[in-house]
């Protein structure tokens, strides 16, 4: 295989024990061995370094000018132990991931220090253990071939410059078929993991002699371009877009002076679009799973739209009874959210904060129960925050939408998605601007015929993190019943944090002379604004009562003075220092401590936490510790959720989070910096997000000039969608 080749004919090997890690930050470690002759400081990547176990190193002694002298590890291999007491830690030291203390203790107590070689050489004999089930014995074999094979993968990948982490992220994804799958396609990496980009997939490539334009590197680069054009939210790229995109990524390459000419690239693009790879429609270029999906979504609307059922029942009627048993008058443009409820098949409630929004849905709910008493309304939300806060101000259940859906987060196809018809007869779906392309197809293939559907949302917030703008297209072609709130109620009672919202909103400059609800404090330089922030954030807490769970710190961008990284640096040290005795464990970009407030980074239906969940941890377990098998972080959202070490990369610290990522929440605080720091992303849908997030207070700290930029600038970057085209077709063919 080309992957066994070696780096160097002058590497040495040296075996050792590891006695203590000085440093470790992702994979890149530095640890003390101790071998027959001396101590010796060892440099490079480990997956996991276990103190006590003895490793046969491979590496390069260097000279380094603060530190003397280290062997530079290229890489590893643990030794099995020689002692029955030294296997019993090998094997718990998650070596063998997934086997627990018990199974541990009765192969040690069977086989002591040969235990790895009975696994290896004799697997049979493991049969005449007692107390050992079959399902256990595939378990430790399926947990030693996968260690066995992870180490050999290790010596093979990091020749090609990939961090072990990395590898690990491999063998995760392809398991036993990592190597052949590299060998046959290593732009499959760059495809399908996230973390490894074009340009690692092409120094593999390279070192496998794949010439500069062979057909795989050629779609590769045009479905990586695919795949970070989504990213950006867009559904389909033009083909004219999609070439010179690749062309990009190709001339970018470290690894190729030769660069893939323009006409080889569309004679390939052809070539996939013929495969099925990428999708093709009105010369826009598609990834299946988002060509099927936008059909959909345009067929299903079209479809409930003309199978709608009038509802037998005198609307007017039913009002009048509704404001008797409510107090309270409703509004006409609130009145023709009930008309169209009962008239139409797809009815779309659009209006910013103080609009009435919650006050229709409550309408629409009562609405049902007296025009059609055994009709079942079922309510959702994009997120569980959103669906929390709907169940709270309507007073019915409310789940989100892949609880709904019975997705569990395993589907890997968009197109193989088995859904079941939900019985729903209403099925109203709140903070739908949330909503990506593929949900919307997803929940719309669910509905049954002659279903009522509500969309409610607001048009003006940011598009939905996934790609699409689906509210923005519903409404532009008018695919249902739209109905616009416009009026903000009780104008004298609203907060100033309402009013300045709607003022954002128009493109008009906030009124920030108050000191009530919506202050903001001008800081002309990046560090005094970040003082300042941090500051408010303290008085707030110490002074004013506030707890950490009240106030959420947003920033348009991540990697800034004044962005999402350094501020969660910079508030982590001041509301948890670490303390003596206080745990702190590595994880993704931060250190991670017991106290500390979190998010949550994706979707985990198995342990129903969500994108953009908060929490705290309240614990930190090691492997040390007799009550766990494997290192686990402890984090309280609504229930305690426990995550294993290769879960880590599904949390980041929360002092601070992004504007969208705050999208379906409300917190009683919400502080912001607005500097021209962060004048790429300061755009009026954003700021006005960030204010409606807020209940209590919004704290604005920076440029006034930046806060009139960001009010002014109303130029959204285009996402490209064909919903409104493929909808015309469709009115088109009635016609």
């Amino acid at each position: 295989m080309h992957c066994h080749k070696r780096r160097s004919t002058t590497l040495e090997q040296i075996e050792g024990k590891l006695v203590r890690t000085l440093f470790q930050e992702e994979t890149y470690t530095v640890v003390l061995f101790k071998n027959k002759k001396s101590t010796i400081t060892v440099v490079g990547h480990f997956l996991s370094p276990q103190i006590g176990l003895t490793y046969a190193l491979e590496g390069e002694w260097v000279e380094h000018p603060k530190f003397g002298k280290q062997f530079r590890l290229a890489s590893y291999k643990v030794v099995p132990p020689t002692t029955a007491k030294e296997m019993e830690k090998f094997l718990t030291s998650s070596v063998l991931k997934g086997i627990g203390r018990k199974i541990t203790k009765k192969l040690v107590k069977a086989f002591g220090s040969d235990a790895i070689k009975i696994l290896r050489e004799e697997p049979d004999k493991l049969k005449d253990l007692p107390d050992l089930s079959e399902e256990d014995i595939n378990e430790i074999m399926e947990a030693y071939h996968d260690f066995d094979y992870g180490e050999n993968l290790f010596v093979s990948l990091t020749q090609y410059g990939l961090e072990s982490e990395l590898v690990y992220k491999i063998f995760r994804h392809y398991g036993r078929t990592s190597l052949a799958v590299i060998e046959d396609n290593p732009y499959s990496l760059c495809l399908d993991i996230r973390e490894i980009n074009f340009e690692k997939a092409d120094r593999i490539a390279s070192q496998l002699g794949f010439p500069h334009n062979d057909s795989k590197r050629m779609e590769g680069a045009m479905l990586f371009s695919l795949l970070l054009s989504r990213d950006e939210g867009h559904v389909f790229l033009p083909t004219s877009t999609l070439v010179n995109r690749a062309i990009e990524v190709l001339h970018s390459s470290s690894y190729y002076i030769d660069i893939a000419k323009e006409q080889d690239i569309s004679e390939q693009l052809l070539k996939t679009i013929q495969d099925g790879k990428i999708n093709y429609y009105c010369d826009g270029c598609y990834l299946p799973d988002l060509f099927w999906a936008e059909q959909e979504v345009v067929e299903h609307l079209y479809q409930i739209k003309a199978n709608n059922k009038l509802w037998q029942v005198k609307v007017e009627k039913v009002i009048k009874t509704m404001e008797e048993d409510f107090g309270i008058t409703y509004a006409p443009e609130q009145k023709e959210a009930f008309y169209a409820l009962a008239h139409k098949g797809v009815t779309v409630i659009t209006g910013g904060p103080g609009t009435g929004k919650t006050t229709i849905v409550k309408g629409l709910i009562a609405l049902v129960n007296r025009a059609t008493p055994n009709g079942k309304i079922t309510l959702c939300a994009p997120t569980g925050r959103a669906a929390k806060r709907l169940a709270e101000t309507t007073g019915q259940p409310a789940f989100t939408i892949h609880k709904v859906l019975g997705l569990t987060g395993r589907e890997k196809e968009y197109s193989s998605y088995d859904i079941e018809v939900l019985e729903a007869d209403v099925i109203i779906v709140d903070e739908v601007s949330m909503v990506d392309i593929l949900m919307m197809a997803t929940l719309l293939r669910s509905l049954k015929k002659g279903v009522k559907l509500v969309l409610v949302g607001d048009k003006d917030q940011l598009p939905s993190v996934g790609p699409g703008q689906v509210l923005k297209d519903i409404i532009a072609q008018s695919m249902g019943e739209i109905i616009r709130l416009q009026h903000v109620f009780r104008q004298e009672d609203t907060s100033e944090i309402v009013l300045n919202a709607h003022l954002i909103n128009e493109g008009q400059f906030p009124d920030i002379s108050s000191k009530k609800d919506f202050i903001f404090i001008q800081r002309s330089r990046l560090q005094a604004s970040r003082d300042a922030l941090i500051e408010t954030v303290h008085r707030a807490i110490e002074r004013a009562g506030y707890t950490l769970d009240d106030i959420q710190v947003l920033s348009p961008m991540r990697y800034t003075d004044v962005g999402v990284w350094n501020l969660n640096k910079a508030l982590q040290e001041l509301l948890n220092p670490l303390e003596v005795g206080q745990r702190e464990v590595k994880a993704g970009f931060y250190n991670l401590r017991s106290g500390d407030k979190v998010m949550q980074l994706k979707n985990n239906y198995e342990k129903e936490v969500f994108n953009g969940d908060v929490g705290f941890i309240t614990e930190i377990l090691l492997r040390s510790d007799e009550e766990t098998d494997e290192d686990t972080i402890i984090v309280q959202f609504d229930d305690t959720i426990s995550y294993p070490r290769s879960e880590w990369d599904q949390l980041t610290l929360a002092y601070t989070t992004t504007v969208h990522k705050a999208q379906g929440s409300e917190y009683p605080i919400v502080i912001m910096p607005l500097t021209f720091q962060h004048r790429r992303m300061l755009r009026r849908n954003l700021l006005y997000t960030a204010v409606t997030r807020a209940r209590e207070k919004v704290i604005l700290i920076g440029e006034q000039e930046a806060l009139a930029y960001a009010v002014q600038n109303n130029i959204d970057s285009t996402r490209f969608s064909a919903m409104t085209k493929r909808w015309q077709e469709n009115v088109s063919k009635e016609e």
